[in-house]
This record gives C-alpha cells, sequence and structure tokens, in this order.
C-alpha cells in the first residue's frame, strides 16, 4: 500500500472518530448526568455533617435554573437549592446563568433589554432531560422560592446583575415571602455584596470566589459572609485553613466528584455545591 493511500485511510479515521466524538457530545448534552450518592464517601461516618447545595437546582436532572430542576432538588432530599438569577427590563428577577437568552432558550439578546412578558414568548431549549419539558418556560425568582418554601429548602441565590433599585426590589421581595427556610445571598462582586448587607444587615451571605488571593479574608471579615470557591481549583487547597480555623464558612464549587468531595471534606469543607451528588439517605 502507497504512503498516500495509508495517509488518506488514517484522515477518514480521524474524521470518523471526529465527528462521532462531536456527536456524542451534542446527544449527552440533553441526558441526564449519572447520578452519584454521597453514601460513596470513604470517609464521612454517619452522624458527620456535610450540607449539599443543589446547583442551578437539581441541574443532572432537569434543565438548569428552572421549576423542574428545583422541584428535582427538594424531592432529592437538598436542603439547599442554588440558582442565578438577574433582573428584567422592568425589575422583575428571574433565573438565568448568562446575561444574554440564546444559550438555554429559544430566544436571543440580553435579559435587561426584556421585560418579562417579552421573554415569556421564548422556551427553555437547553438542559438534562429537556425532550421531558415541552414548553418550559424562564421562571421568576417569586416562583423559585415557592418551591423552595414547599420541600423546606434553603435557597441560594446567585445574584448576576442589577442596580441598586433592583437590589431594593430583591430584598423587598425575599422580606414579602416571610421564608421560613432563610436565604443565602452569594455573588462574585464584591461591592455588589457590601451594598446588599446595607439593606439586609442579617441575610447570610456567600462571597463566590474563582480563587483565594490575599485579600479574601479580609473581605469576607468585611461584610460577615461565608466564602464559596472554585473547588477543582487546587491552588486554593493551601489557603482554606484561616478561614475554618477562624470559624468562617467555607463552601466548594461545582463537586461531582466523590474522590475530590472527600478531598475538600479533608480540608474542612462541609458545603459542597453540586450538579449530580445526592445528599445520603
Amino acid at each position: 500500500m502507497s504512503k498516500k493511500a495509508i495517509a488518506a485511510i488514517l484522515v477518514c479515521v480521524i474524521l470518523v472518530f471526529s465527528i462521532g466524538g462531536f456527536t456524542g457530545a451534542r446527544i449527552i448534552r440533553g441526558r441526564a448526568l449519572r447520578i452519584v450518592s454521597a453514601e460513596k464517601s470513604a470517609i464521612i461516618k454517619d452522624g458527620e455533617t456535610v450540607h449539599y447545595v443543589a446547583h442551578r437546582g437539581f441541574s443532572g436532572a432537569a434543565p438548569e435554573n428552572t421549576l423542574p430542576a428545583i422541584e428535582k432538588a427538594g424531592q432529592a432530599g437538598y436542603k439547599y437549592c442554588e440558582f442565578d438569577v438577574y433582573p428584567t427590563k422592568d425589575s422583575v428577577w428571574i433565573l438565568m446563568h448568562d446575561e444574554k437568552i440564546s444559550r438555554t432558550t429559544t430566544g436571543s439578546g440580553y435579559i435587561e433589554d426584556y421585560t418579562y412578558e417579552e421573554l415569556l414568548k421564548f422556551d427553555i431549549k437547553y438542559g438534562s432531560n429537556i425532550k421531558d419539558y415541552p414548553s418550559l418556560k424562564i421562571p421568576t425568582l417569586d416562583e423559585a422560592l415557592d418551591v423552595c418554601e414547599k420541600y423546606g429548602m434553603r435557597p441560594v441565590i446567585e445574584i448576576k446583575g442589577g442596580k441598586a433599585e433592583d437590589l431594593k426590589v430583591l430584598c423587598e421581595l425575599i422580606e414579602k415571602k416571610n421564608l421560613k427556610a432563610e436565604p443565602v445571598l452569594i455573588s462574585f462582586n464584591f461591592s455588589l455584596l457590601l451594598e446588599l448587607r446595607k439593606l439586609t444587615p442579617d441575610t447570610e451571605m456567600w462571597l463566590l470566589v474563582s480563587e483565594i488571593k490575599e485579600d479574601t479574608l479580609s473581605k469576607c471579615r468585611e461584610i460577615n459572609a461565608g466564602l464559596s470557591f472554585d473547588g477543582k481549583n487546587e491552588k486554593n487547597y493551601p489557603k482554606i485553613k484561616p478561614f475554618v480555623d477562624e470559624g468562617i464558612l467555607v463552601a466548594a464549587w461545582t463537586i461531582d466528584d466523590i474522590k475530590l468531595h472527600d478531598t475538600l471534606y479533608s480540608l474542612g469543607v462541609r458545603y459542597i455545591t453540586t450538579n449530580r451528588i445526592t445528599p445520603p439517605n
């Protein structure tokens, strides 16, 4: 066989695997992730407490940041349920991870350019088991809080945007709901949390960081906040102890691997945000 023929065969093989891999990735996007129970942990013994936070609702079982995902989290026994929120043009807080709606809905453009009524024209198109949820709509924070209350879950609300007047609306909504399971407000934006602390002095808050830096501890102290960090970033591991020693709540995101879960537990982390690790029965 000539060198040209061998080269042609190799190119074909590579193309087949590339196309197959791409197709497989696209199919997986609509499936549920493989669910793993925290009972698989090798180091956590009976009676030891770990708090599991369902990421974007139980996004391993239903489309992220939707009411079905929050329902699934409650049914799976989560006591904490995280979701992302943005305000619309008419100051309605909705659940959405991105500032644009194109990734997860049939629409396009920025959330801030739409009223909530206008957003209802679009359907959710992306997420775990999406085929089971035709005509699924973007939910409001108000609706999400009701589902959390139904299951006794603490809402962990990641605030992704909003002006001062929008933050006031959010705090007024939470106060009006008078939830039994008190919410936790979280954000990567320290200035935003600082403003929220003025509006709601007693609400629990977590500062989100990708990497723990020299000023992270002082920031948590300043706003009386817990720390929630990227648990897959190993650079953070040597920096956890001062927070634990000071009694500051330490959470890690987004942990879907039991071995990594156990590593973080051994470092003092007791709050695990996850797509697919379910609380023990």
